[in-house]
C-alpha cells in the first residue's frame, strides 16, 4: 500500500519546527497576518512573496500531517468491523464495544476530512490511500505489527490493544503495573504536535465542503473547534493519556475496552482511587472462526456463490468509498448518507461469507479490496 502517508516521527518532528518558528516569530512579517491569516486568499494581505511562500510551505506541512492521520485512522476500521461481523450474536456485550470502537474511528476519520476539507482540500478516500491486508501501519506506526483480517479472538484483540497503547499505563487493581516502549509515544506526540501547529499558524477554516452528521458530529471554523476534534481523537484512542474515557466513566478508551474483552471481565474507572477495578465477568462470544483472507480476493478456485458474495462485498466497499470522498467534493451530505446505506449492506455480505465454510470447516473472510 502507498498511502503517501509520512513517517510518523519525521512529520512529528517538522510540526514541532514549524510550531517553534511560528511561535518564536522567526518570520517577522507573520505579524503582519490580522487573525492569524485569516484572508489568505486576498493577495494584499501578504505583501511579502517570500514569506507568502513559507507560510503556505508551512501549511502543507500542517496538511501532511492531517493526510497521514486519515490514513492512520483509516487501516484500523477493516479489522475492527472483521472482528466485529465474526460474532454471531450482535448483540453481545462485546459486539457492541467493538461497534462502539468503529463508531469512534469513523468520527475521528470523518473530523480530520473535515479539517482538510476546512483547509480547501478535497480528502482522498480512493485509490492508493485505501489499505491492502496484510501490512504495516501507515506512517511506520508500530512497525514490529502486521495488520491483518481475521475474526474475533485473542490473536486480534492483541492486535488491537497494540494499535491503540496509550501513552501511559493506567493501574489496574490487581494487576502487575504495565510499562510500554519509549516507542509507542510516538502516535501520541504525533497528535499533539499536529494540535500545536494548527494553534501556531492559525489558518482560515472554510465551512463550505464540511459536513455534519452522525459520524462527524459539527464543523470547524475556529481554533477552539479543532482543538475539541484532535482532543477527542486523543482521548478516545490512539495516543490517550491519563483517565481512560472521554466525557463518562463507562465509556473507556479503546485499548482499555479491548483489555476488558482480552481480560473477560468488565472494567470501570474508580475517580477517587484513579485505578481501573474489576466488575462483573465479560463472557466470551460466539464467532464464525475464518480462514485467512486471500489477498487478491475470492476468484476462481472459490465456490461460485463465495465468489459471487465477495465480489458484491468488494462492489459495495468501493462504491462507499467513492461516496465517502465525494461527501467531501460537491455531494455533501446526501453522498454521506448513500455511503452509510452501503455500510450497513456490508455487513450482510460479509456474514454470508463468514457462514459459508471452506472445506476446513472455516468461515470465508471478507477482503476490504477496492476496486476502481
Amino acid at each position: 500500500m502507498d498511502d503517501g502517508a509520512r513517517d510518523l516521527a519525521e512529520l512529528t518532528e517538522a510540526l514541532n519546527r514549524s510550531t517553534a518558528e511560528l511561535t518564536e516569530a522567526k518570520f517577522p512579517t507573520f505579524s503582519n497576518f490580522a487573525g492569524g491569516v485569516k484572508a489568505l486568499a486576498a493577495s494584499d494581505v501578504v505583501e511579502n512573496a517570500v514569506a507568502r511562500a513559507i507560510w503556505l510551505s508551512k501549511l502543507e506541512t500542517l496538511k501532511d500531517g492531517l493526510r497521514t492521520a486519515v490514513a492512520l485512522e483509516f487501516a484500523t476500521i477493516p479489522p475492527y468491523l472483521t472482528a466485529l461481523w465474526s460474532i454471531i450474536d450482535q448483540a453481545h456485550p462485546i459486539a457492541k464495544s467493538i461497534r462502539a470502537v468503529v463508531h469512534d474511528e469513523m468520527l475521528h476519520l470523518s473530523l480530520l476530512c473535515n479539517l482538510l476539507a476546512g483547509l480547501g482540500e478535497e480528502p482522498r478516500l480512493t485509490g492508493d490511500i485505501v489499505p491492502v491486508y496484510p501490512s504495516r501501519l501507515p506512517g511506520g506506526v508500530h512497525p514490529e505489527l502486521l495488520l491483518q483480517l481475521e475474526g474475533y479472538g485473542p490473536s486480534a484483540l492483541e492486535r488491537f490493544m497494540e494499535i491503540e497503547r496509550p501513552e501511559k499505563a493506567i493501574p489496574i487493581q490487581g494487576e502487575p503495573d504495565q510499562t510500554f516502549p519509549d516507542h509507542d509515544e510516538t502516535i501520541g506526540r504525533f497528535y499533539a504536535a499536529l494540535l500545536a501547529n494548527f494553534e501556531a499558524l492559525d489558518p482560515p477554516l472554510l465551512p463550505d465542503r464540511q459536513i455534519a452528521g452522525p459520524f462527524t458530529w459539527f464543523v470547524m471554523t475556529e481554533i477552539a473547534h479543532v482543538h475539541e476534534a484532535i482532543g477527542l481523537i486523543m482521548a478516545q484512542g490512539e495516543g490517550a493519556a491519563g483517565v481512560p474515557y472521554t466525557r463518562y466513566p463507562r465509556y473507556l478508551s479503546h485499548y482499555y475496552r479491548f483489555k476488558s474483552m482480552a481480560m473477560s471481565v468488565e472494567l470501570k474507572w474508580d475517580d477517587v482511587a484513579k485505578v481501573l477495578i474489576k466488575g462483573a465477568a465479560l463472557p466470551q462470544p460466539s464467532v464464525y472462526t475464518l480462514a485467512p483472507a486471500p489477498k487478491h480476493g475470492h476468484r476462481l478456485a472459490a465456490p461460485p456463490a463465495v465468489r459471487i458474495a465477495s465480489e458484491k462485498f468488494e462492489q459495495t466497499y468501493s462504491a462507499m468509498l467513492r461516496l465517502l470522498e465525494a461527501s467531501w467534493q460537491d455531494s455533501g451530505d446526501k453522498s454521506f448518507v448513500r455511503a452509510l446505506e452501503h455500510m450497513f449492506d456490508l455487513a450482510g455480505l460479509a456474514r454470508v461469507l463468514m457462514q459459508a465454510a471452506t472445506p476446513d470447516g472455516r468461515g470465508h473472510c471478507p477482503t476490504f479490496i477496492y476496486r476502481p
